[in-house]
This record gives structure tokens, sequence and C-alpha cells, in this order.
């Protein structure tokens, strides 16, 4: 297992089974180029399911950064472009070819059937129990509507957007809490 510390939350994904777009030397490149990423992609070979996950500390967002249209805006630009990245190595271009060798070997190519790969796209919202608990329901629906079309190609039915007590209580992921 390989431990990440993640806006205040311990990630503990298996080794050779994860990966992390901001660690490949391509996006580190184009990442100047307004080009956005999710934090961590996990392979889960036994459901054939690849996690991309996104976590973010509503708390330490800036005052602008918590405004819902920006907020949304963000979470859209992220799944897009992490999309992108990989569709770009299963399509083998050149830019692609390069993301490929920072993907686990299994997914470093589309597979022959597509039901063979099922993709999640997961967002985490640390909250404050306090905060607007109520309001991530909008902003979920907001974010699936704006993503529809989107992720029907990777044939995605939905985006979860969950808060990190529900993730945690619930053993979604493999996500604990540090602080």
């Amino acid at each position: 297992m390989k431990a990440y510390i993640e806006s205040g939350l311990r990630v503990n994904l298996p080794k050779g089974q994860h990966f992390r777009f901001q660690d490949c030397e391509i996006y580190k490149q184009l990442s100047g180029q307004k080009l956005k990423e999710m934090d961590f992609g996990w392979w889960q070979k036994e459901q054939n399911r690849l996690w991309l996950i996104e976590i973010k500390d509503y708390a330490h967002l800036t005052t602008e950064e918590r405004l819902p249209n920006h907020l949304l805006d963000n979470l859209v630009d992220k799944a897009t472009d992490s999309l992108l990245m990989l569709a770009s190595c299963w399509i083998k271009t050149g830019k692609g070819r390069e993301f490929s060798g920072c993907l686990p070997t299994a997914i470093q190519q589309f597979p022959e059937d597509p039901e063979q790969l099922k993709l999640k796209l997961f967002f985490i919202l640390k909250i404050d129990v306090a905060m607007f608990k109520d309001e991530i329901d909008v902003l979920r629906y907001k974010l699936n509507d704006r993503l529809r079309g989107r992720v029907a190609l990777f044939n995605i039915r939905h985006v979860s957007l969950v808060d990190h007590i529900t993730v945690i209580n619930n053993k979604l992921l493999p996500i604990e809490n540090i602080i």
C-alpha cells in the first residue's frame, strides 16, 4: 500500500495499481497550459474499475474558490481534462504515449471489450459537519448536468460527489481522516 495525504485525508492505494497525473513529466510540462487533473487514478482490478478521484478541502478554499459556479467549473475542468488525458493514452497520441507510462500496465490501453473497463469519477468534499451538507445535492446535480454528455462518451452514467464523512463511514474508498 502507498499512503498519500490529500486535503487532510489519508488515501491508501495499492502499489502498482494507482497513478497521479501530477507526477507524470508530461503533465508537469502541460499543466501551465490550463490543463487540470484529478488527484488520483486507482485501478481496482477485481472489479475492472478505474476510479478517478478528486478531494477538495472546502474549509481551505479561498473565498473565490468557494463560489458555487467557480467550484463547479473547477470540478468540470478536472473531470474533462482527466478523461482527455486517458483518451490520449488509449488512442496513442504522442503525448498520450508519454502519459501511458504513468498508468498501471492493465489500463495503458483500452480493452478490446469496452465492458471490461468501468470508469468512476468520484469527487470528495471534505467539509465541516455544519457546512453546506444540504447544498452538496444541488452541486452534485449541477455537476452531473454539466458532464452528462462528456461522461456518456466513456460509458459513465453519473458522477459521484460525496462528503468525506459519508465516504469514510460507508467505506466507499480506502480513505481515512487524519485531522
